[in-house]
């Protein structure tokens, strides 16, 4: 039988294709990579303090298993991650089970939206924080629900627990908080557990993990002592693989086999396998020093920010939030800084529009951008 042309009408636009709950979602909105920045401006040089990446390359070994993961490329990688997770069982002290590769956090982040909210559900968490958490609700056509933060930064815990309902499934604690750089107590986020109700998940997001001060909380020894917690971390910040998108979550495994019902079969790919698990076998000799290195010089910005005339929120993360009155002069003096050739990240996508957060850089790049940003403020003017 013939096939027969359809009337002549016009396709409905795609936007109406498109799923009702995708109305009131918002694209992500990265950072200015700085190819951009130079082409527009002209300028020879940029540093960028926007993506909270760390200063230093990936460990030697991780490079040096890139090049040997590069000559593999034509076949899949492995789907269970199986080096990976051992290593990572390993060093944790959890059983690999307990342990989900995956994507970046932000990949893992989509899957628990996915495999756990439906419309009506509601995720809760503190605002302004790290975005992909909203996002991921949004999609599903959920409900967030949102506690103001403290005033350093860090999450209000008792503030979130009051926006617990019956039908909240997931509770969120970022910590360290980004954008703020914010950590909550050790001992105030067990108390925030045990009065957790039974029917709501709690996830720790410890993206920063690595940069917390010694004494802070661990959300793995947390699941090691039992704990009904899922934690979310990376090897983007403190390992220098951002460029390789691989972060992991332990949780106990019938969360995990409930995520691999909807996770991709080649979730991360061979060499960012290869680059985490041979990572791992230099961390004990490699981070502490770069970490401290960090630390001091989070101390030297925020210093040089206060001589400035700007008060940056505590941080325990690799960068500063930064309050400079307005919307308005955030976004002047994010324009007079990037006309210096330093990219800075504006926080209004994160929910603080009148702020900036700066990443903390190596030594020089931190000292260029005090001094590019001493003359923005004389060209912006006081608030």
């Amino acid at each position: 039988m013939p096939l027969v042309p359809s009337p002549a009408v016009e396709p409905t636009p795609l936007q109406q294709l498109a799923r009702t709950a995708l109305a009131g979602v918002a694209p992500y909105e990265p950072g200015r990579p700085v190819e951009e920045v130079q082409r527009e401006l002209g300028l020879e040089r940029v540093i960028k303090l926007a993506s909270n990446e760390g200063p230093h390359p990936p460990f030697p070994a991780a490079v040096e298993a890139i090049r040997d993961a590069a000559t593999l490329q034509r076949v899949y990688p492995d789907p269970g991650c199986w080096a990976l997770r051992d290593a990572l069982s390993a060093r944790l002290g959890v059983p690999a089970a307990s342990v989900m590769p995956g994507n970046g956090v932000d990949s893992i982040i989509k899957l628990l939206c996915l495999a756990l909210l439906e419309p009506g559900d509601e995720l809760a968490m503190a605002w302004p924080s790290f975005i992909s958490w909203r996002q991921g609700t949004g999609v599903m056509g959920a409900t967030l629900r949102t506690a103001a933060l403290g005033a350093g930064g860090a999450y209000d815990l008792d503030a979130l627990l009051e926006r617990v309902t019956p039908r909240t499934k997931i509770v969120v604690v970022v910590s360290p908080n980004n954008p703020t750089g914010g950590a909550v107590a050790a001992d105030a986020l067990e108390r925030f557990l045990d009065a957790l109700p039974g029917h709501v998940l709690p996830v720790l997001d410890e993206a920063y993990f690595e940069y917390l001060p010694p004494g802070s909380h661990d959300g793995v020894a947390l699941v090691r002592a039992g704990r009904r917690l899922a934690v979310t971390r990376t090897f983007s910040k403190a390992y220098g693989l951002a460029g390789l998108r691989v972060g992991y979550m332990v949780a106990p495994p019938e969360l995990l086999k409930l995520l691999g019902a909807v996770r991709n079969a080649f979730d991360v790919n061979a060499v960012a396998q290869a680059a985490a698990t041979a990572s791992l076998a230099q961390a004990d000799e490699l981070l502490p020093g770069r970490m401290a290195e960090i630390a001091a010089e989070r101390g030297m910005v925020a210093s040089g920010l206060r001589a400035l005339g700007l008060e940056p929120l505590p941080s325990a993360a690799n960068f500063l939030m930064v309050p400079v009155g307005t919307p308005e002069r955030a976004n002047a003096l994010n324009q007079a800084l990037l006309r210096r050739g330093i990219i800075v990240r504006p926080a209004g996508p994160f929910g603080a529009p009148a702020a900036l957060r700066i990443t903390i850089g190596l030594a020089h790049e931190n000292a260029e951008m005090l001094v590019a940003l001493a003359a923005s403020l004389g060209e912006v003017g006081a608030p």
